[in-house]
């Protein structure tokens, strides 16, 4: 999905919590998704550089899981897009590790955070 190899980095940290097989697959899938996602939105044109990053933690209250860019961030007012298939299939695996979506600003860029309570 990227022209230059050197264009676009992806960095991330984990900490070394083991979890199900079934949690871990869903985790996976929302990472994929998440990533494609600013792939696609985050750095329009040729010759945008930038960085994605991927964070899991998790402990007694419970596990994150973050995607962040500095890219061009979220379209406001007027150019808000529809959402997609693909943020169906984030919201639904979250709903069903029991998780939550949140969504920010993270200037520059943007931030989806997948947050479990425990």
């Amino acid at each position: 999905m990227i022209d230059n190899a050197d264009r676009i980095s992806l960095t991330s940290t984990s900490d070394d919590t083991i979890t199900q097989a079934n949690v871990s697959v869903s985790l996976g899938l929302i990472v994929t998704e998440l990533v494609i996602n600013a792939l696609k939105h985050a750095f329009p044109g040729r010759n945008r550089h930038g960085h994605i990053k991927v964070d899991y933690l998790a402990g007694a209250s419970g596990w994150a899981l973050t995607v962040s860019d500095d890219g061009v961030g979220m379209p406001t007012g007027h150019e808000g897009v529809k959402p997609g298939l693909g943020t169906g299939i984030v919201e639904a695996l979250s709903r069903q590790l029991d998780a939550t979506v949140e969504v920010s600003d993270h200037a520059p860029g943007t931030k989806v955070s997948i947050v479990h309570a425990a």
